[in-house]
């Protein structure tokens, strides 16, 4: 059977589409994080997240090469058809062999440089959706600030390893308990030890980690087997200059130690996140391996997300009913009045199956539309590149809105297109010609994505929040409301014009005015949409954001690291930060020297510290980031600015007091006018006081 030019363009589309998915099924694989110094890049994406997220963002990615593929293939039907309109040339004729080209191109010009980076950022963006590296960071926070227990065995061997040979010239004589705890060279090759050795052949086995991620990275792990026994020497002679009385300043070898340690423990984190399902399972299989990791309470807001998803669907199936509905009795007592031979040329479906197929059809469109801009917005959150954090700037970054409505209005629009091609296959019509008519409501993508952009940026607040949730909706609706009406006016009447000269029939007065009165109720149908979704975007937002965000304002916090609790913070409700140095002996707090300001973001409550008089710069960083992280709180200190790629210089478990230890500005006033200071000016002994009355 000889196959019509459409058939054989289905059949190399097909075919095409498939080339596309299985280049991309293997490409997603590949790393995308070039942040050397934490040693991401070299483990697989697929080891450093859960199973279930990899493999959704490995279906998204594979989804977007296609979205793009079928883009690239529509194109040139979407010039022919216009060319034609001008020209009055044959606009039915199809480049049959087009769309497999599409696909050798997308497949074979990886490596040029505009494609390469186009489908560079799409995979880096869905692995930071699936929390790739995100997940493995934190959990290598987690390790660093936990203690660790040493089992008796495992230290005396390593010990054995450290003193050498009795009467050698470098052997070690001395007790080496107490100093194991106080000195980080010695304590951090201690712990690099006791994690190696429950990672051993004979003891992997109860580690909880998948045997498929050792049998992917044994060289790995027997290179840092191998570095932990090279940095013996280095070790020993800084620990016998302790012995003898001294205070070394071993900055390479404590420089050489740290990274050992982050390579063990990058390998222990992608080992588990590629094991386990959830952040409690990873933690499980962490302390199986030694540390101690404190219990924290579940408020995390990671499980809100399932019934978001429900809660969206409810909507949008009850929004369906009532859209059907509307749509219907607005045929039967508008439109009957022309005729409902009209209907195809006012671009209104008929039947049941047709009218909610217009609906949900107009849900991806706008879903898709939605998705492409919040989710490049996520992806700079989550690299820190959004808000201004450096200065604290909490104002909205304007010009950063460029590229996530960008991308909102190309996966709106594709997604539309792929539906006119969609339909315009179904019932034999023209391609290009489909698409030419879906041309005049391409900007109500960009609007969408620019109207939930900024509803997502707005300040999360707790008092009111879905009376102000709905005003901000209705607002957007409002302005979706205008925009449909300009659009339908402008697409209605070269519709039915269109379908007027097709069946040559006459367009008449009355026809134009029931075309009036159809774009006013496809605007009324687009702002209930843009209504519904504008919820929707801004109750997800402000629970993924509360996710992120510690309870930790107006509070007294404390940072904890493998010795304990180290500082304590006192995050004041005029926005402003103390940080003290814990006592743990005496059980009080003594000034620390450090002054800042915390401003709360999407990305987590960050705080900008200013050192006292004499310091080089804040103990805990010059920038302090708090965010939440499943049920775990932590704290990473930068120096120098806020960077997802750089490595803090400081990170500790956070302790959120109870809301109980919350205190008023006004008593905190009459603490400050008790010990004798003015308002203004915020002393050690003012702070102290504060604290030891929120201890109290």
């Amino acid at each position: 059977m000889m196959l019509d030019s459409a058939g054989k363009w289905i059949i190399a589309f097909a075919f095409g589409a498939v080339m596309v998915g299985m280049y991309s099924w293997s490409r997603f694989d590949e790393p995308s994080c070039d942040s050397q110094s934490e040693y991401f890049s070299r483990y697989k994406p697929r080891f450093s997240t859960s199973y279930g997220r990899y493999a959704r963002a490995k279906w998204a990615y594979v989804g977007a090469m296609i979205v793009m593929y079928v883009a690239f293939s529509l194109m040139p039907e979407l010039f022919t058809t216009v060319s034609s309109i001008g020209a009055g040339s044959d606009a039915s004729k199809t480049i049959d062999g087009l769309p497999l080209a599409v696909a050798l191109a997308l497949v074979t010009l990886q490596n040029v440089p505009g494609l390469k980076e186009l489908e560079k950022r799409i995979r880096g963006f869905l692995h930071s959706v699936a929390r790739i590296p995100d997940c493995v960071r934190r959990t290598v926070a987690q390790m660093r600030s936990s203690p660790f227990t040493f089992e008796q065995g495992v230290y005396q061997c390593q010990t054995r390893k450290l003193v050498g040979q009795p009467g050698a010239a470098t052997a070690l004589t001395g007790d080496l308990g107490k100093l194991r705890e106080d000195d980080e060279i010695l304590h951090t090759w201690y712990c690099v030890g006791g994690v190696l050795a429950a990672l051993s052949e004979r003891r992997r086995d109860g580690a909880g980690i998948d045997p498929i991620f050792f049998a992917n990275y044994r060289d790995e792990l027997d290179s840092i087997a191998a570095k932990h026994i090279a940095l013996v020497e280095l070790v020993r002679e800084h620990v016998g200059e302790f012995l003898k009385g001294g205070n070394p300043t071993d900055l390479g070898t404590l420089s050489e130690v740290r990274d050992l340690r982050d390579r063990l423990y990058t390998f222990v984190a992608c080992g588990v996140h590629s094991t386990v399902r959830n952040e409690a399972d990873s933690l499980d299989v962490v302390a199986r391996l030694g540390f101690v990791i404190a219990d924290e309470p579940g408020k995390g807001q990671g499980h809100a997300i399932g019934p978001l998803a429900g809660l969206s669907f409810i909507s949008l199936a009850m929004l369906s009913i009532f859209t059907g509905y509307s749509t219907q009795a607005f045929s039967e007592f508008v439109v009957q009045h022309i005729g409902s031979d009209w209907l195809p040329g006012l671009g209104i479906p008929t039947g049941t199956l047709g009218l909610f197929a217009w609906t949900w059809l107009t849900a991806a469109f706008y879903f898709s539309t939605i998705f492409g801009a919040l989710a490049v917005r996520n992806a700079r959150i989550a690299r820190r590149e959004w808000f201004d954090l450096n200065d604290l700037n909490r104002e909205r970054p304007l010009l950063r809105y460029v590229t996530p409505i960008m991308v909102g209005t190309a996966l709106g629009n594709t997604t539309l297109s792929i539906i006119a091609v969609i339909g315009a296959r179904m019932s034999s019509g023209e391609t290009g010609a489909a698409i030419a008519g879906a041309l005049p409501w391409f900007p109500l993508a960009t609007v969408m994505a620019a109207i939930v952009v900024v509803l997502s940026d707005g300040r999360l607040i707790e008092d009111g929040f879905w009376r102000s949730t709905a005003a901000r909706a209705a607002l957007g609706a409002l302005i979706m409301v205008l925009i449909g009406f300009l659009t339908s006016r402008l697409s209605i009447p070269m519709s039915l014009a269109a379908f007027a000269v097709g069946n040559k029939i006459d367009l008449t007065p009355a026809v134009l005015r029931i075309g009036t009165y159809t774009s006013l109720f496809i605007a009324a149908q687009i702002g209930l949409f843009a209504f519904v979704l504008c919820v929707i975007a801004q109750v997800a937002e402000r629970y993924i954001t509360r996710g992120r965000l510690p309870a930790a304002a107006g509070k007294l916090v404390e940072l904890i690291t493998r010795q304990g609790p180290e500082f304590s913070v006192v995050l004041d409700d005029a926005c402003e930060a103390s940080l003290f140095a814990a006592n743990r002996t005496e059980k009080n707090i003594t000034a620390a020297g450090c002054r800042g300001r915390w401003q709360l973001f999407p990305e987590g409550m960050a705080v900008k510290w200013s050192a006292g008089s004499g310091e080089g710069y804040c103990k805990v960083g010059e920038f302090g980031l708090i965010r939440r992280y499943g049920d775990a709180v932590i704290y990473e200190g930068y120096v120098g600015q806020f960077s997802a790629k750089k490595k803090p210089v400081f990170d500790a478990r956070v302790d959120e007091r109870s809301n109980d230890n919350r205190m008023s500005s006004k008593r905190r006033r009459e603490v400050r006018a008790s010990a004798g200071v003015q308002p203004v000016l915020k002393t050690a002994a003012a702070v102290g006081s504060v604290v030891e009355e929120i201890r109290t």
